[in-house]
């Protein structure tokens, strides 16, 4: 890839942009315009449609820069939550989450409107947990979908910080205002917020939030990829199993490459200048879990990290 390709030049709008465009919804927009202008310019992709996904704060915004720069790879532009096409809340009346095997009512229509714009050779981002009739829809759109899961310790913390600094965020204030502390914050992602206490969007807990994505590791058609394998050295991890990784995914939609691709690949995608880029080290949570945080974890997941792998037990 060039630097003057659609991909770098996502890169490099969303990293270099300074503080006051990205607190500003105009000026994102505007951003997105630019982006869009050169799209219509880069019609003749080769297939397939592609669909990034993961909970917020699993790394997405990695995951993108990645594909973005694979070879005749764009993104679309089209980014959403799966909530934005629920026909009803996304709870129950009384707050709570429904249970699994029950779902909200999907506005199938629209959704599928939307994701068929997003055109060949180019990829869709979301924060979209499973549903039956969004998969479904994948399968008759032909997405490859690939979903984006990070030890939800991590991303618990890394949510904190987020939602505190982030001032277009919907608990924004709340983070900022009300809670007392960064440990607060933590525990509010731990334990999650009902509709109404600092929003009339829900927060929804940790357990809850991996509860909705957990059936996508079932699904035969999604590639499942962990942020811990592609972050690398610089997140604290691995540089062989970050070009694994990168060189699998490549496969998976339809760009295969050499090693010495995926190592091009591996070095420009890791921006700390990114749109919602903190620290991205795996781990991280030890430095600022207290004991409380440990035991409402616990309470809220239950064995959700051994069944996702990152603990044997839950004596950790």
């Amino acid at each position: 890839m060039s630097l003057s390709s659609p991909g770098y030049l996502w890169l490099s709008l969303t990293r270099y942009a300074n503080k006051r465009t990205r607190k500003s919804r105009l000026l994102r927009r505007a951003g997105i315009w630019t982006y869009s202008s050169v799209l219509r310019a880069n019609v003749f992709l080769p297939p397939p449609r592609v669909l990034l996904n993961g909970p917020p704060k699993s790394g997405t915004h990695l995951l993108s820069d990645c594909v973005s720069l694979m070879p005749r790879m764009m993104f679309s532009g089209r980014h959403f939550a799966l909530t934005d096409f629920f026909t009803e809340p996304a709870v129950r009346p009384d707050g709570r989450p429904y249970e699994p095997g029950t779902y909200p009512a999907l506005d199938r229509r629209r959704l599928r409107g939307f994701l068929r714009k997003c055109p060949q050779g180019m990829f869709a981002t979301a924060h979209a947990a499973y549903h039956p009739e969004f998969k479904t829809l994948i399968e008759e759109l032909r997405l490859r979908h690939v979903v984006l899961l990070r030890d939800p310790r991590d991303l618990v913390v890394s949510q904190a910080f987020y939602i505190k600094r982030e001032p277009l965020h919907y608990h924004n204030r709340y983070f900022a205002e009300t809670l007392e502390s960064d440990e607060d914050r933590i525990m509010t992602c731990i334990r999650g917020l009902a509709p109404g206490i600092s929003s009339h969007k829900e927060l929804f807990s940790i357990g809850e939030l991996f509860e909705g994505f957990l059936p996508w590791l079932a699904d035969d058609s999604t590639l499942v990829v962990r942020f811990e394998d592609l972050v690398g050295a610089r997140g604290g991890e691995d540089d062989e199993r970050q070009l694994d990784e990168v060189v699998r995914i490549g496969e998976f939609v339809g760009r295969p490459m050499t090693r010495r691709q995926a190592g091009w690949i591996a070095g420009k995608m890791y921006g700390k200048a990114s749109l919602t880029f903190r620290k991205g080290q795996t781990g991280d949570w030890r430095n600022h879990f207290t004991e409380a945080h440990r035991h409402a974890f616990k309470e809220e997941t239950g064995d959700l990290l051994v069944r996702l792998g990152y603990e044997r037990d839950q004596n950790w």
